[in-house]
C-alpha cells in the first residue's frame, strides 16, 4: 500500500469479514467493519460450523483447506478462552465401503490428516451408533466452533486492536474515483477508504453491480436444526449418508441438511421432520429427541464452487472474500488476505481463487 496506514472498510461482519478485520487491525491498518445487522446474524449464525478439512474432495484449494486446523489453533492461542473450539474429531462414510476407502486413500495422498477405521473402532468412537458401517474416514484433528461466539470474539479483538465497528449500518453502494474505489455509501453518509473488502456473503453481487463489477455468486440454501436431547448422543461429528450431526451441549444436537425447494415435500419443515426421524432411527437413546428450532441459511456459492478472493483486476482497491465453507477457511483467509492487502504479496493458496478466472471461460449456452 502507498499509504503507511491504509484506510480499509470491510463490508460484512460474518466470520470471514470479522477475521479479515481482526487480522488487518492487528497489523496496524485503520479498519472500519460495517454490517447492516449484528455480527454473525447472516449465514454465519446458521452454519453447522464444522472445521471440515478433509470432508470435501481434493482439488484446487486443497492447500488452503489443509491450513484450516493449524490456523484455528493459532487463533485459539491468540484469543484464548473467548474463542473456544471443540476438537472432537469427525467420522464420515458413504454407503459403498469401496468409495469410503478410495476417499481416504486420495485424501492421505494429498496430505490430509485422515485415516480409515473399521467397524470395531467406529463403535468405540461412537457407541450410540445403531447401524455401524464397515468402515469410515476418521479425521481426528477436526473440530467445530460456535460461529456466533467466534465471530463476536473476533470483532471484540478487532475493536481492541483499533478497528471501528459500525453495526446497523447498511452499505448501499461502492464509490469510485479515477478508476479505483474511494469508499462506500451508507444511509448515514459515506465512509472513505483506500481499500474496500467485500465479505458480505450473498450481498456481494449487488454491491459489485453498483460499479459495474460482476461477481458470479448465487445464494445456496441450507437448513440448520437444533434438536433437544435427554443427554449426549455423540462424541464427535458424524457425517453419514443419512445424517450430519454434532452435539453442542449435553442437551442440544445440531443437524445440517440441504434445503431443496419451497414445495411442501421439500421445504424446511418437511426436511427437518425427516432429519429428526433419521436421528431417532440411527442413534441409541434418541427415540425421545424433539425439534427445537429450524433455520435457513443462504450460503454464498460462487458458480464454480471455488472461493473468490483477491483484488479485482482493473479496479484499484477492491478486494473480495466470498466463499462457501466460510467457517472452515475463515482463520486462514483472514491472515492471508491481510498479508495480500498490506504487503502487496500474492498468497499461493489463493491461486485458484481469483475473479479473473471467469473472464477466460466461454459463456455457457
Amino acid at each position: 500500500m502507498s499509504s503507511p496506514t491504509p484506510r480499509i472498510v470491510v463490508v460484512g461482519a460474518g466470520i470471514v469479514g470479522a477475521s479479515v478485520a481482526y487480522h488487518l487491525a492487528r497489523r496496524g491498518a485503520a479498519v472500519t467493519l460495517v454490517d447492516k445487522g449484528q455480527p454473525a446474524m447472516g449465514v454465519t449464525g446458521q452454519g453447522f460450523a464444522w472445521i471440515n478439512v478433509a470432508h470435501s474432495e481434493p482439488g484446487p484449494i486443497s492447500g488452503l483447506r489443509r491450513m484450516a486446523v493449524q490456523e484455528y489453533r493459532r487463533l485459539e492461542g491468540e484469543l484464548g478462552a473467548a474463542f473456544p473450539i471443540n476438537w472432537c474429531g469427525a467420522l464420515s462414510w458413504s454407503r459403498d465401503p469401496a468409495k469410503t476407502e478410495r476417499f481416504v486413500r486420495e485424501h492421505e495422498a494429498h496430505g490430509y490428516d485422515v485415516r480409515l477405521v473399521a467397524r470395531e473402532q467406529i463403535a468405540l468412537l461412537e457407541p450410540n451408533l445403531l447401524d455401524v458401517p464397515d468402515c469410515a474416514a476418521h479425521a481426528g484433528g477436526e473440530g467445530a466452533i460456535d460461529p456466533v461466539a467466534a465471530t463476536e470474539a473476533l470483532v471484540r479483538a478487532a475493536r481492541k486492536a483499533g478497528a471501528e465497528i459500525r453495526t446497523g449500518t447498511e452499505v448501499t453502494a461502492l464509490a469510485m474515483t479515477g478508476g479505483r474505489v474511494a469508499g462506500v455509501a451508507t444511509p448515514h453518509g459515506a465512509i472513505d477508504a483506500d481499500v474496500v473488502v467485500l465479505a458480505a456473503g450473498t450481498g456481494v453481487r449487488v454491491l459489485g453491480e453498483t460499479i459495474g463489477v460482476t461477481l458470479p455468486v448465487d445464494p445456496s440454501p441450507a437448513i440448520l436444526l437444533r434438536v433437544a436431547t435427554d443427554g449426549r448422543l455423540t462424541n464427535g461429528i458424524i457425517a453419514s449418508p443419512d445424517i450430519e450431526i454434532r452435539q453442542v451441549t449435553d442437551h442440544v444436537l445440531l443437524a445440517a441438511e440441504d434445503y431443496i425447494d419451497d414445495t411442501p415435500e421439500d421445504g424446511p419443515a418437511a426436511v427437518a421432520g425427516r432429519a429428526v426421524e433419521a436421528i431417532r432411527q440411527r442413534l441409541r437413546g434418541a427415540s425421545g429427541v424433539t425439534l427445537e428450532s429450524v433455520g435457513v441459511g443462504w450460503r454464498p456459492m460462487p458458480t464454480d464452487g471455488l472461493p473468490i478472493i483477491g483484488f479485482v483486476d482493473g479496479i484499484g482497491g477492491l478486494y473480495t472474500t466470498v466463499m462457501h465453507a466460510g467457517v472452515t477457511m475463515a482463520a486462514a483467509v483472514g491472515r492471508l488476505s491481510a498479508s495480500e492487502i498490506l504487503d502487496g504479496t500474492d498468497a499461493a493458496e489463493f491461486a485458484s481463487c481469483r475473479l479473473r478466472r471467469f473472464a477466460d471461460r466461454p459463456s455457457r449456452p
